[in-house]
């Protein structure tokens, strides 16, 4: 049986307390970001999940939960890719919901993802987009 975006949201909360180390945390919002996507992808014709979730967000009037799913997705794309494009775009971003280390001694540091709840906050920002996804 294919586990629900429920179930894993779900099994998202309940790890989030349990995870401690910076990889651990790394590895899991990799996971999680990606499983959300495959099973959501429906909601969209084709093309970048992320972005066309932001763009549907925004012109429903959703601006808030766009501006998080945009953070974080950003912060995913980073923590998997390291510098480039989309850690230029983060750093130019005021006031995000988590730290960027700016220069990081190593690309796997670029993204503080153990301070200010990073990996909860990535469940509930995907916990809400899921939600209004449903209720369209």
């Amino acid at each position: 049986m294919n586990a629900t975006v429920t179930d894993l949201l779900d099994a998202a909360h309940k790890s989030a307390a349990t995870l401690t180390k910076p990889a651990q945390i790394e590895a899991a919002s990799v996971e999680l970001s990606a499983a959300f996507e495959a099973r959501m992808q429906h909601h969209f014709k084709r093309g970048p999940f992320y972005k066309k979730l932001h763009k549907l967000l925004m012109t429903s009037g959703n601006a808030d939960l766009a501006k998080q799913v945009h953070h974080y997705s950003v912060a995913v794309s980073v923590i998997k890719h390291g510098p480039g494009a989309s850690y230029r775009e983060l750093k130019s971003i005021p006031d995000l919901p988590f730290t960027i280390r700016t220069p990081a001694a190593e690309p796997h540091t670029l993204v503080d993802v153990t301070t200010g709840g990073f990996f909860a906050r990535l469940v509930e920002t995907l916990e809400q987009a899921h939600q209004f996804l449903e209720a369209r």
